[in-house]
């Protein structure tokens, strides 16, 4: 029997991911429009939690992209936490650890984030923390692969010695019944949520797992606050955070809140023609709207086209990728010439020579044996192509 607590009210959050490079970007000015909009995003959850009046913030690990950040980047996010009309309290996670020699432990950053994050809660250490009425329990990870379960420490804990209010769990890893794939440590940082003593906590606040996942009754990932990758699956979902209502001993109350400014799409599509062109780009439209700069978008394609279609796919995607911060393509769209766009290179009775090699390159386009040969023979007879359309 649990006696009367106060009811509160938090935000749960984690992989915000600070400084990560988007080294696949070419483009440096979207690479820097990648990495700004993770600082931004930290303004918008400042202005929720002062809409909602929330008692505090949790960041589930992996505040930032690694333990040695740069310290611009970190002046930035510092000052934008100092924003936050709450105490927000943060575990490391395995990309910024806690380890010796890691950001947290250098004197310039304790410096810094006095002046201008006061706010700011670092928890290095396995103990109970109370911040608002609520018991915080972290569960800090101290090198980037542990094989030690990291919330073992809590299985020595006895309820009746915490102090009274609602306990939280932090922590960041994967709960073994759900591998997070996005962890690059899968067989280390493993949670066993299983193994924590009955009724010690009320809510778990993880982190890890970069896209929305309920993994137990009381226990969430709550993915990043601004998306970061290519969806994996329809169900994938990212950009949002968690406002937890949560008393001792009671269920917790979860609600979704979209915070993402930027759309992370994946297409894929099987081309029967140069018909299908008209639906991929109407699919395409379809998720970007008039929006441009805003989108990313990695499109899988396969099937067949004329050479003339695949001139119009070259074109279009070309123009598509002026819109996008990222356009990633996977191809496997061969190239089939057709009979009537080659007739008028191969119906040239002043020109036998040029029939013939046409009618060679065609024949070469069509070998699946050689990948390359084909390919090559397909962006000759293109070219053939446009020569002969500029005589005529």
């Amino acid at each position: 029997m649990f006696g009367a607590s106060r009811l509160v009210r938090f935000l749960h959050t984690a992989d915000w991911q600070i400084g990560k490079p988007y080294g696949r970007v070419v483009d440096p000015d979207h690479r820097a429009r990648l990495k700004q909009a993770r600082i931004a995003v930290i303004q918008r959850l400042a202005a929720l939690v002062q809409q909602q009046q929330l008692d505090f913030v949790v960041v589930a690990g992996d505040l930032f992209d690694s333990p040695a950040p740069a310290r611009s980047e970190v002046a930035q996010a510092l000052s934008a936490i100092g924003q936050i009309p709450a105490p927000v309290l943060v575990t490391p996670g395995n990309h910024d650890h806690g380890g010796p020699g890691s950001l947290w432990h250098q004197g310039w950053f304790q410096e810094l984030s006095a002046d201008v994050a006061p706010n700011l809660q670092v928890l290095l250490e396995r103990q109970p923390v109370v911040v608002a009425g609520a018991v915080v329990l972290p569960c800090p990870l101290l090198r980037q692969a542990d094989v030690e379960d990291p919330l073992s420490w809590l299985q020595q804990l006895k309820a009746a010695d915490l102090p009274e209010g609602p306990r939280i769990v932090l922590a960041h890893g994967s709960v073994q019944s759900f591998a997070a794939l996005d962890s690059l440590e899968a067989s280390s940082n493993q949670l066993s949520l299983e193994q924590l003593p009955q009724g010690l906590c009320d809510y778990i606040a993880l982190g890890d797992w970069h896209g929305l996942k309920q993994v137990a009754a009381n226990a969430w990932y709550s993915g990043c606050p601004e998306q970061d990758r290519f969806p994996r699956s329809s169900d994938y979902a990212s950009s949002q955070v968690l406002v937890v209502e949560v008393e001792r001993g009671g269920s917790p109350a979860v609600s979704v809140k979209s915070t993402g400014a930027l759309h992370w799409h994946h297409l894929s599509m099987r081309l029967q023609g140069d018909a299908d062109l008209d639906l991929l780009e109407r699919q395409v439209q379809q998720r970007l709207g008039q929006r441009s700069g805003e989108d990313l978008l990695l499109l899988e394609l396969d099937g067949q086209l004329s050479l003339t279609g695949a001139a119009r796919l070259e074109a279009w995607l070309a123009s598509l990728s002026s819109r996008l911060l990222r356009l990633k393509q996977r191809q496997r769209v061969r190239t089939l010439p057709g009979d009537a766009e080659l007739a008028p290179l191969l119906e040239r009775p002043g020109d036998p020579l040029f029939a013939r090699v046409v009618s060679s390159l065609k024949e070469k386009s069509l070998s699946q044996d050689d990948v390359e040969q084909s390919r090559l023979a397909v962006l000759a007879l293109r070219e053939l192509q446009l020569l002969a359309s500029q005589e005529s």
